[in-house]
């Protein structure tokens, strides 16, 4: 059975990275992301990097070749090309891929798909852990409304060839969907749904949109509550089999805007490296000095991680950071933050009868 645990975490699989940081000690990252470049060939109506500017800059292929070979003697396990813009549109971005892979390391990549040609499918496909393509419209018309394209046709035969392709030659990477939702989308998760069984994928998740603090595109003031699209997400894992996994993401829906800590202590397992080459403590906060670690232009990545600096960001996250009041709903590090504060911070009656 697949069980992909979009809504939960994996922190404690590795128990010494939890221990480091339940105890105060020095942790070192367990996943990069890195955003390759900061252009896109889409324009989705809710993207939350338009607060970034889609700048016409990527990053250095030598530079960030070497980062990802010291990140791997680092120690860190997994890393994500995704970022502020489309991946694909880097012209490395398959040494990158094959370099991580290369190293060890778990690699795997968000994209729209339209880049993702059968040429660069029998290229880097079995070098990634997944792909998970941004799919936000069930039926063309809402597809091309949503990404502000006309490339429906396009990602569907890519994906066709990508599945295809991987059963032929026995490939484990999981290729999913993900689909965000929106009031011009939700009428077609349905579609999507059933489109994603043809298409043969392993997975659709479908999770609520997250307003960035400073996004300036796209504005609605209250997110759908899981009261009130608890029933379309029903029917829409229904489309489920053994081999398509239908992920509606409910926990995300029902937790919107609540959070259970205070602070961030989860901050030392994560980092994302921009397409400016600076490297950030956190997504939310790309393009914010106070959350910039260093560059890898400038430094080398042990530099960077073992530095004052590093350390700084750290304790304020720790300490000061007001996650209620300053940080965007549903972070990547929410659900690590709420069993380690809960574990720093027990809630539960009784403890010792387990």
């Amino acid at each position: 059975m697949k069980n992909f645990n979009f809504d939960g975490h994996k922190l404690f699989y590795n128990f010494e990275t939890a221990y480091n940081l339940l105890t105060d000690k020095p942790t070192n990252p367990v996943y990069i992301e890195y955003s390759p470049v900061g252009n896109c060939n889409h324009r989705c109506l809710f993207c939350a990097y338009d607060y970034i500017g889609y700048q016409s800059r990527r990053l250095d292929k030598d530079k960030t070749i070497a980062s990802i070979n010291e990140f791997a003697a680092l120690g860190v396990k997994a890393m994500l090309f995704a970022g502020e813009g489309e991946p694909l549109v880097h012209p490395n971005i398959d040494d990158f891929i094959l370099a991580a892979h290369d190293c060890g390391v778990d690699s795997a990549i968000y994209t729209n798909g339209a880049l993702f040609t059968p040429k660069r499918a029998e290229k880097i496909l079995d070098k990634l852990t997944f792909i998970r393509i941004s799919f936000n419209g069930g039926t063309r018309e809402v597809y091309n409304t949503v990404h502000q394209s006309d490339d429906f046709d396009k990602v569907v035969e890519n994906i066709k060839f990508a599945v295809k392709y991987k059963k032929e030659n026995n490939i484990e990477t999981d290729i999913g969907l993900q689909f965000v939702v929106i009031p011009e989308n939700i009428d077609s998760v349905l579609a999507l749904a059933k489109l994603g069984g043809e298409l043969g994928v392993d997975y659709l998740a479908i999770k609520p949109f997250v307003q960035h603090n400073d996004q300036k595109g796209y504005h609605f003031e209250q997110n759908y509550s899981l009261e009130e699209i608890g029933k379309i997400l029903d029917e829409a894992e229904k489309y489920s089999t053994p081999e398509y996994k239908v992920i509606a993401r409910k926990e995300a829906f029902r937790k919107y805007h609540e959070r259970t800590y205070d602070h961030c202590l989860a901050l030392p397992l994560f980092g994302v490296v921009l397409s400016d080459g600076n490297v950030y403590a956190c997504g939310p906060y790309l393009g914010d000095e106070r959350f910039c670690y260093g560059s890898i232009y400038e430094s080398g990545v042990k530099e960077i991680y073992k530095g004052e600096r590093r350390k700084e960001i750290l304790e304020f996250a720790k300490h000061k950071l007001d996650c209620k009041k300053e940080c965007m709903p549903n972070c990547r590090l929410d659900a690590i933050n709420r069993s380690l504060w809960e574990l720093k911070n027990p809630t539960v009656k009784h403890l010792n009868f387990i």
